[in-house]
């Protein structure tokens, strides 16, 4: 599904050629009513992307040629967009570029992500009823995907608990706490940030506990410990990885 964004940006491109085209139209008027006027040296200022109707070349071929880089370029913003946002799970410096998040809110931001991702282990760290955690089980889970891959180990049953078993004591599954953390997590980034970049943020889907690469993030440790435990299953894990 194409974002309100990326719409804009190819409204943009097709608003860029229609101007474009309206100012040849122009141009060749004035050339039709007074075929001898000599063209004009007088350097004009740059006006960007869209040549003004005082200095239009008079090369039909090099007109398009404006156009067409014009175009290009529009379209290859349309594309890094797309392709950016193809990711949900966007690594800290990505999210804050596409964003544009200031450096105060970037710090701010990053602690919140921090502290959601270590409130999210610490739900998973709870013992479930049978005594077993969560975590031990996500961790075994991918692990074997890394060892075994294109098998079922079982991810689809762990979400199954994760949605379904409560902790202990409460009323509440090990999901619906979850999902508290990062609706607590929005909303402190609807306060600190702009009304269009929380529209952006919404519109692109990540989740808030799953942006990578911040500083301080207890993924890391995760991550690690998940490699450790597919090198012990027999995975050959590249160095450096």
């Amino acid at each position: 599904m194409r974002t309100d964004r990326v719409a804009a940006l190819e409204a943009q491109v097709a608003e860029l050629t229609r101007e474009v085209e309206s100012l040849k139209a122009e141009r060749s008027g004035r050339l039709r009513r007074d075929p001898s006027a000599p063209p004009t040296s007088t350097p004009r200022p740059d006006t960007g992307d869209v040549a003004s109707p005082l200095n239009l070349p008079e090369d039909g071929e090099a007109l398009q040629a404006i156009v067409d880089d014009a175009v290009d370029r529009k379209a290859g913003q349309v594309i890094d967009e797309l392709r950016i946002k193809a990711n949900k799970k966007p690594a800290m410096d990505v999210f804050a570029r596409v964003l544009e998040l200031t450096e105060e809110q970037r710090a701010e931001t990053g602690r919140v992500i921090v502290e959601g991702q270590r409130q999210v282990h610490q739900i998973l760290n709870t013992p479930t009823h049978d005594g077993t955690l969560l975590m031990d089980d996500l961790v075994e889970v991918f692990a074997r995907g890394i060892a075994e891959p294109g098998k079922d180990h079982g991810f689809g049953k762990w979400i199954g608990r994760v949605l379904t078993e409560k902790i202990p004591g409460t009323d509440e599954t090990y999901a619906t706490r979850i999902e508290a953390v990062k609706n607590a997590m929005r909303a402190t980034f609807k306060r600190e940030w702009s009304a269009d970049q929380y529209r952006e943020f919404k519109e692109w889907g990540v989740d808030p506990t799953e942006i990578d690469k911040v500083p301080g993030s207890p993924n890391e440790a995760l991550g690690k410990r998940i490699v450790e435990r597919a090198t012990a299953l027999g995975a050959e894990i590249p160095e450096g990885e």
